[in-house]
């Protein structure tokens, strides 16, 4: 008599929500935002539930023994806020890391890749991808420091990056420049995901060369 109400629960706390799917590194902020926000509204809703079970107030685990009998309660509300806070300090971490990484700069540096911006060549490598940059890019400590930050920027979650090679788990970049511009070499820790990386790069390649015609 049970199991169809609980296979429903069950389906009902598992059912993804599509924008709250994770992206490659991990929910975004406003995602765990949404997340604690409806998960704090749960919480509310089951506080308001009235408990009609005699001597009952739905807020421990004691179970209680009458005429032969027993009943137990699990305070669900609780739950649902915990999990409410667990996804608000997420947020709050990501929003913390991302003004370390970006301090004031400003938002047209921020949110267009360094990659979109300077790339004028690359090549795939054994276990990653060579992009070039142009002289304008650099120094190299200017460069890998606006990359940190857009990566950062990114976690807060203002748009889609499905195709920027920076949002991949596990990246390891090296830059090398001088007069005549700036080598990045980027590889991944996981070689399933190199293909992907030189995909993202030959993307934000493609994005430089329409950036460059465009301007023109």
């Amino acid at each position: 008599m049970y199991r169809p109400i609980l296979l429903c629960l069950v389906a009902a706390c598992a059912a993804p929500i599509a924008n709250e799917k994770p992206r490659p590194r991990g929910l975004r902020a406003d995602q765990h935002f949404s997340i604690a926000s409806r998960e704090g509204e749960r919480a509310e809703e089951l506080t308001r539930w009235p408990d009609t079970r005699p001597g009952g107030d739905g807020t421990n685990m004691n179970q209680e023994r009458s005429a032969g009998t027993w009943f137990g309660t699990w305070d669900t509300a609780r739950e649902h806020r915990r999990l409410a806070q667990v996804h608000s300090s997420a947020a709050a971490q990501l929003q913390a890391e991302y003004e370390e990484a970006c301090g004031e700069m400003p938002a047209v540096v921020v949110s267009v890749s360094p990659l979109q911006r300077y790339a004028v060549g690359g090549s795939p490598t054994a276990n990653g991808t060579l992009v070039l940059l142009s002289a304008n890019a650099g120094p190299p400590d200017r460069l890998l420091a606006t990359m940190r930050c857009h990566r950062a920027w990114m976690m807060l979650g203002h748009t889609d990056m499905d195709d920027c090679p920076l949002d991949l788990p596990g990246l390891q970049v090296s830059a090398r420049g001088d007069a005549s511009g700036v080598e990045l070499t980027m590889t991944v820790k996981d070689p399933s995901l190199v293909d992907e990386l030189r995909r993202r790069a030959a993307h934000d390649l493609e994005a430089a060369q329409h950036r460059r015609v465009s301007s023109h």
